[in-house]
């Protein structure tokens, strides 16, 4: 066993991991025709863009060994320095039996997603890891996301873990001694896999590139359904509900941009506020009450969609950012994040850096540049004491105090023009609100103001709770 064991941690290649398949595993594979073991794939035949397609070095179907064979075994060959899952996922959506007609594509071999086991190497050249992936799918929750399952190795792995992984390959893998029996085969291989794989990610900047890069995946998908759609498709329809009741004059591409940005970003305040996780079941629900618009805009493009069945999510990418959030360790980012930002809220100020990612020119037209919390904070509150020293007025920005009683006060000071003497004096405006961090301030900075003052004068200069039928 440890020689076996020892052994996986030699495996860098396709020959070597074929090797290791014939001589341990007893797949029926001959010693002499390696070249003829393999179907070539190209990335662009599995849905996969140029930007994609980089990141792969090769893409092999090995060959059925067996006429009634149920599975579809693909080796890939990653650059990456780690799983990529969201690729594994795209081309998984590319492979798997599709439910709707329409979705199917022409002749090609496609498998149930269970059915598919992918073989992948990644790492550096030095340092090459291979896992053995697996799609499982929930059948209680058949609407959720398939989870991706490993087992797999690298050559810094411990002895005791290469001969648990060499164990769990021989006892499950090996090739049946009836393949005629495909029930028993593919509960045995599926058991072979209990681990689910994380895409640890655990830096604001990683989050920032993954999540903008998907989000520009979303755009560019969008933009294809449109031109593809009929004018009375789901998109087209959301289109021109979003022109009747936000934008007039919104282009395909600017709303193919609402799309992204909103669907990204809502998401990622979901999972911040959900740490146990989102899923694209009830994405609704997914979203905190606290952000309306995000509800109110994906109630509507499930609303002018129709039922969930007749909008493809996976084709729009959804699916995959649910994936992303969910396996990234969003304590850790808030960590880092916190550590760059003087612990400011991320899904507050997150959008900066996510926009620099996803479109750097837009975040510069838009004027997205938030001010840093020790800055607004400086403003604001110098703001409030400048109130209470120049102008004498005791609360700052707490007060209510008119014009007419300013007035009053002061017999040089004149009512402007516009103006009313019941109006107030002291008027919160923020034009650019952007992420509200000013407003936030100045409501903490009020907050302070009124409960420093009710602390020093007693519970009996506080106002009255309102009552039943008081306006609030």
């Amino acid at each position: 066993m440890a020689v076996s064991a020892e052994h996986l941690a030699t495996i860098k290649t396709l020959p070597s991991l074929i090797k290791y398949l014939r001589d341990e595993l007893d797949w029926p594979i001959e010693a002499d025709n390696f070249e003829d073991l393999t179907f070539d794939y190209e990335p662009e035949e599995l849905g996969l863009d140029a930007k994609d397609a980089v990141k792969i070095k090769e893409i092999k179907q090995l060959r059925p060994f067996e006429n009634n064979q149920p599975w579809g075994i693909f080796w890939i060959n990653f650059e990456k320095k780690r799983l990529p899952v969201v690729l594994l996922r795209r081309i998984l959506a590319h492979l798997a039996i599709k439910k709707r007609p329409s979705a199917r594509r022409g002749d090609r071999p496609a498998w149930h997603p269970h059915d598919l086991l992918f073989m992948s190497a990644y790492g550096e050249d030095l340092d090459r890891a291979i896992t053995f992936a697996h799609f499982w799918q929930d059948p209680e929750s058949p609407g959720d996301l398939a989870v991706l399952k490993v087992l797999g190795w690298d050559g810094s792995d411990t002895v005791l873990h290469l001969a648990d992984a060499h164990r769990t390959l021989t006892e499950k893998l090996q090739w049946p001694e009836d393949p005629s029996d495909t029930k028993s085969w593919r509960n045995r291989w599926a058991k072979a896999f209990t681990l689910r794989h994380l895409e640890v990610i655990s830096t604001t900047q990683e989050l920032v590139e993954e999540l903008a890069r998907l989000a520009i995946a979303i755009r560019k998908r969008a933009n294809t359904i449109l031109a593809r759609e009929a004018e009375k498709g789901p998109m087209r329809r959301l289109h021109a509900a979003f022109k009747t009741a936000l934008i007039h004059d919104l282009s395909e591409d600017d709303f193919a941009d609402v799309i992204a940005q909103t669907i990204s970003y809502g998401l990622l305040a979901a999972k911040f506020s959900r740490p146990a996780g989102i899923s694209v079941q009830n994405l609704l629900d997914m979203v905190p009450p606290t952000n309306p618009f995000l509800r109110e805009l994906l109630g509507m493009f499930l609303n002018v969609a129709g039922h969930r069945d007749m909008f493809d999510f996976d084709e729009l990418g959804i699916q995959d950012v649910v994936e992303l959030l969910n396996h990234a360790q969003t304590d850790a980012v808030k960590v880092d994040f916190g550590n760059r930002t003087r612990n400011e809220d991320p899904v507050i100020h997150f959008y900066e850096h996510f926009l620099t990612a996803y479109d750097k020119k837009k975040k510069v037209q838009r004027g997205v540049f938030y001010t840093p919390q020790p800055v607004v904070s400086y403003i604001v509150r110098s703001i409030h004491e400048l109130l209470q020293t120049e102008f004498g007025i005791e609360d700052g920005l707490a007060s209510t105090i008119t014009w007419g009683e300013m007035a009053d006060r002061n017999t040089d000071l004149k009512i402007p023009d516009g103006a009313k003497p019941e109006d107030y004096f002291v008027t919160i405006l923020d034009p650019a609100t952007g992420t509200a961090t000013f407003l936030v301030e100045v409501i903490e900075v009020i907050f302070t103001q009124l409960q420093n003052k009710w602390k020093k004068s007693g519970p009996e200069s506080m106002p009255p709770l309102p009552r039943p039928g008081w306006p609030v």
